[in-house]
């Protein structure tokens, strides 16, 4: 079995079906999806700010870390169901999309950028606030950080816009 008769598969189950055929439900999800990375990415970017001794500098970093956490963990898990879901109700169409595997490998990117930062940044915000500078542990998760979170949005937004090769190379030949 391939991988794309994998992503075949996928959208023809039931709830990819329901999604692709049901007029309005496409663009619910896709509206909740692009609602949610803009405050999930406000919370990010604020947070990376912090790190980086640029923004909310009244506040400690383990209340601007640990006051978000919360929130950016739902909107994430909202984010990443309605990019599933939309991704499955069109899945054979993004399988040969370079855009949508640039945006999965740095989806991957960021769960590495956790396993690396979380215990040393994340997990004990306080430990930075003690420090006399903000330590470049903090600045490097933040600044990897930001480059990941605004590729991503980036990479989503371009998705719609590929045209397989055999589209371009049809165009040029009615067009001579």
């Amino acid at each position: 079995m391939s991988l794309y008769s994998v992503f075949e598969s996928i959208q023809t189950t039931g709830l990819m079906t329901d999604v692709e055929q049901t007029p309005w439900v496409y663009p619910i999800i896709m509206a909740t999806h692009l609602s949610c990375i803009a405050v999930f990415g406000g919370m990010i970017l604020m947070s990376d700010l912090r790190l980086l001794g640029l923004a909310l500098r009244d506040q400690t970093i383990a209340e601007v870390i640990g006051g978000l956490r919360l929130f950016k963990r739902i909107g994430f898990v909202i984010i990443v169901t309605c990019g599933l879901l939309m991704a499955g109700s069109e899945a054979p169409t993004y399988y040969p999309n370079p855009y949508f595997w640039t945006k999965m490998t740095l989806l991957l990117l960021v769960g590495v950028h956790a396993l690396i930062f979380k215990p040393t940044v994340y997990d004990h915000p306080e430990e930075l606030d003690k420090a006399p500078m903000i330590p470049t542990r903090a600045k490097a998760a933040a600044v990897l950080s930001l480059i990941l979170w605004v590729s991503i949005p980036v990479c989503g937004r371009l998705i719609g816009y590929y045209e397989p090769n055999e589209g371009k190379a049809h165009q040029t030949a009615t067009h001579r």
